[in-house]
């Protein structure tokens, strides 16, 4: 989201187009909210700080794991690419142990205004311990890799836990409105009611 010479992203990746969008637009101020911890989510986090001033708002736990390569997944990134598929975008240069920082922390909960719009960042856990669910003026959310068109919730990777994801998330996303617009970690967003919950 682009306002005045502010952006809020979420879950920045290595994009040159993405940066030169911020030149363009003469963007001075970035607020980063990852969904997650896992490398595919914060990868162009340091990347960002390299080229825009920024801050990065991420929950205790995912602020955590970001400075641990293996809690990120980054220790062990190139052998989980088996489990992706060829529509999803992923980095193609061998991963490196990967660690970034976060600049403000918070516990489950963190509502505040960014430009006239409310955000709400709500644990999610299950997926990882450090996931979240971002909402934005009650109409859109994103759910990193708690909900994602067409696939079931991944929970068995480290962190992740089929019971959390079972007695806090889905109990959230059960609660969104119908015609909710769900931006997923990966592949199409959509409205709510076509998106099914495991």
């Amino acid at each position: 989201m682009l306002s005045n010479d502010k952006a809020l992203i979420i879950d920045p990746c290595v994009n040159a187009d993405a940066l030169q969008l911020l030149k363009d637009n003469n963007i001075k101020d970035v607020t980063i909210l990852p969904t997650h911890e896992h490398y595919d989510h914060i990868s162009g986090i340091n990347w960002m700080r390299d080229n825009v001033d920024c801050r990065v708002i991420a929950i205790d736990q995912c602020a955590q794991n970001m400075l641990d390569p293996r809690k990120n997944a980054s220790a062990y990134f190139d052998a989980l690419l088996f489990f992706y598929t060829s529509e999803t975008k992923l980095p193609e240069a061998r991963v490196q142990p990967y660690r970034c920082k976060s600049d403000e922390t918070f516990n489950d909960y963190k509502c505040f205004e960014w430009e006239n719009h409310n955000i709400e960042i709500i644990h999610a856990p299950g997926h990882s311990d450090g996931s979240v669910c971002i909402r934005i003026d009650d109409k859109f959310v994103f759910t990193g890799d708690s909900l994602i068109k067409g696939k079931s919730t991944i929970t068995r990777l480290p962190g992740g836990s089929k019971k959390k994801y079972s007695e806090i998330t889905v109990p959230f996303l059960k609660s969104l409105p119908i015609d909710c617009v769900i931006f997923p970690g990966h592949g199409e967003p959509g409205y709510m009611h076509e998106f099914s919950i495991e």
